[in-house]
């Protein structure tokens, strides 16, 4: 940057024979003079700081004895254009950065879910790389697209912090499925009415097609198939999913109670009288037999408190999500919501209610046993 130093000093030049002859040599290499004064015993002129060189290089040859006074002392910002250029860039550089999301990382209870997520995230959104933040799709869909693809999972939680975000796939508790087997060959029927969109069945002939509107009731999969001329009971299993909407009311206070998580922590503790684990581990270090009889370590999870007001603007980015999850974990596993359209809402001195039509995607088929005479 010295070359481009445009910062004035004074130059002062003794009044000797080879004063006038080093001033002319200073114009012929194109050096910049101004404010030239001829006083009784020197001459005086300013030039830049980026000519020094060439002022040290020539004096010695017309032998003047040359006094250099800076003018302005140094500091970071100069002014000049390269300085203007730097600041540009100095502000724009963080926010454009800011506008991109650089990384995704998933946090999921076994390295096969975490897996699986990413897969997702890779080839259904894009995300395995940086991407400007208008073209990251709305966690809405991003939480469908998880969702639908990984029909284990309950919800998916979607963190965003600066230019970073964080998904947190939740898997569907395990539920007792005893209650649905049966000993007898069956058909399976609808439990509700809807619209078929795919079939997962293991055994059955089909007695509909996707797209196909059933009601209650109808026979969705066959237990007998027809074989030439015989029937034979092979019973039908598997699932059978359909579209169909679903309308909720909802009344929460206006004023309420978050718990968030805020940081994962490590902590080492001494167990003192066989004291049980308080709050939730994430992960231990596995210590010898001996020593974790006295210490532990282990990583856990702090939450945080805080008391807030709903507004009109967090219908969607707070109402809904809460609702998505309180309805999906009153449905059977593998349940997921496709749309949401918001009916009514209203705002009262302490309530907020309001009415939301869900388009589900759920397991319809039911065990029917087969009849004698069929």
């Amino acid at each position: 940057m010295k070359k481009f130093d445009n910062r004035p000093v004074e130059i002062s030049v003794s009044r000797t024979n080879g004063a006038h002859a080093f001033i002319q040599n200073l114009h012929s290499k194109g050096v910049r003079i101004k404010n030239i004064k001829h006083l009784d015993q020197e001459i005086k002129f300013e030039l830049a700081r980026k000519d020094l060189k060439i002022v040290r290089e020539i004096r010695k040859k017309y032998r003047v004895k040359v006094t250099i006074r800076y003018l302005q002392v140094s500091r970071i910002f100069q002014k000049n254009s390269w300085t203007a250029i730097g600041l540009l860039f100095l502000i724009l550089i963080p926010v454009i950065a800011s506008q991109i999301v650089w990384e995704v990382d998933v946090e999921a209870e076994t390295p096969e879910l975490r897996v699986a997520v990413e897969k997702v995230i890779a080839e259904k959104l894009s995300l395995n790389k940086p991407k400007m933040k208008g073209r990251v799709q709305s966690d809405f869909e991003i939480r469908q697209t998880i969702m639908e693809e990984l029909r284990d999972l309950s919800w998916v939680h979607i963190l965003k912090t600066g230019s970073s975000m964080t998904i947190i796939p939740q898997l569907a508790p395990i539920t007792d499925n005893k209650d649905n087997t049966v000993n007898t060959k069956s058909h399976l029927i609808a439990t509700k009415s809807g619209v078929i969109t795919h079939f997962e069945i293991a055994s059955g002939e089909r007695r509909v097609l996707p797209n196909t509107t059933v009601y209650k009731g109808d026979t969705l999969v066959s237990g007998v198939i027809t074989v030439g001329d015989k029937s034979v009971f092979v019973g039908a299993a598997g699932e059978v999913y359909a579209d169909y909407w679903l309308e909720t009311e909802f009344s929460i206070p206006k004023k309420i109670q978050l718990v968030s998580a805020s940081s994962r922590e490590w902590q080492f503790d001494f167990k003192i009288n066989d004291e049980k684990e308080q709050g939730k581990s994430f992960q231990k270090v596995d210590l010898p037999e001996w020593l974790s009889r006295f210490i532990e370590i282990k990583k856990t999870q702090k939450y945080t408190t805080v008391t807030q007001e709903i507004t009109e603007e967090q219908i969607e980015s707070f109402i809904l999500p809460l609702l998505h999850e309180k309805i999906l974990k009153s449905l059977p596993p593998k349940t997921i919501i496709k749309k949401e359209n918001i009916l009514h809402v209203s705002f009262d001195d302490d309530k907020v209610k309001g009415k939301v039509l869900f388009l589900v995607n759920e397991n319809i088929a039911k065990n029917y046993p087969i009849d004698q005479g069929d």
